[in-house]
């Protein structure tokens, strides 16, 4: 358990460095300067050195939400084992409590009283009511394949030491999926422009306009850990090959150069595919809602 706190700790300090390395990567595409590695710690410390203050309109909310939000992603990257350990959770579990983290987002912007704070909460919402019920299909595809068991260690040890055409065929549709749920609840693209300053577009930092300094830093730390928990989440559950690996250091290792390709993967969204308009997310999550029916009964079917 020490060790396993240990790579806890390194990979959190990492973090902030994953979010440099998908910058510089878009940087050096774009023909722009890169940045040093350090810059979102840079950041970070200068938006905590700022002075905080609290408006008149607003109540216990704007202060205990960034506090919950946080708490949230450290808990959950915490679950998600990075290299061997005994930790476990079941995984409908898991899922319920990230959605506790995203009512707390929008009862941040709703509390702040503003026209923008308002109105992309209910966005917020209007993008959380189409992507559950996808995310609860995907609980139960995993669930389905894995014999009915809901512990996330028990589905981990399933697909790793199972192999088929028709598993393989099944574990790709289901990480679409979850890479669409990654996307659209992180709100990156296509769902939403993490970097955009024109409020008509955004999301997600439409609701932290009226966010003081220190408290939009905790809400950056947050999201950024959050990006890292869904990609952990995917190494946990679709890409399991450890390629011969047994000791601590090496799979450590290989979860860095895991992290670091799907963070490209993310980069060639957000590089060469343009942000979609909101009425159209619906289609995307209504065909892979469709997608996984199809394939949880083709599976059972043939199994």
């Amino acid at each position: 358990m020490l060790s396993y706190i240990i790579y806890y700790i390194i990979t959190l300090l990492l973090v902030p460095i994953f979010d440099v390395v998908l910058k510089n990567i878009k940087n050096i595409l774009n023909g722009r300067k890169t940045l040093s590695l350090f810059q979102t710690y840079y950041d970070l410390i200068k938006l905590f050195k700022k002075s905080n203050f609290k408006s008149e309109f607003t109540s216990f909310i704007s202060f205990i939400a960034p506090l919950v939000i946080l708490t949230v992603s450290l808990i959950f990257l915490f679950l998600i084992p990075i290299v061997n350990s005994s930790i476990t959770i079941n995984i409908i579990v898991i899922f319920h409590i990230l959605w506790l983290s995203s009512i707390f987002l929008m009862l941040y912007g709703l509390d702040n009283a503003t026209y923008f704070g308002g109105l992309w909460a209910a966005r917020e919402w209007f993008v959380l009511a189409i992507v559950e019920p996808v995310t609860l299909l995907l609980i139960l595809s995993f669930v389905v394949i894995s014999t009915w068991a809901t512990d996330m260690a028990s589905i981990h040890n399933f697909l790793t030491s199972n192999s088929s055409y028709l598993l393989s065929l099944f574990i790709g549709i289901l990480a679409i999926t979850l890479f669409a749920i990654l996307l659209a609840e992180n709100k990156r693209f296509p769902f939403d422009n993490p970097s955009t300053h024109l409020e008509l577009t955004m999301i997600h930092e439409a609701m932290l306009l009226e966010t003081t300094w220190p408290q939009l830093a905790i809400m950056e730390i947050a999201s950024k850990i959050t990006l890292i928990w869904f990609v952990n989440l995917i190494i946990f559950l679709i890409w399991t090959n450890s390629y011969g690996l047994t000791q601590d250091i090496y799979l450590f290792l290989l979860y860095i150069l895991k992290v670091i390709i799907i963070l490209g993967i993310l980069w060639f969204f957000e590089v060469f595919i343009t942000k979609m308009r909101i009425f159209k997310y619906q289609n995307v999550f209504w065909f892979l809602l469709v997608l996984q029916i199809i394939t949880i009964a083709f599976y059972l079917l043939n199994k």
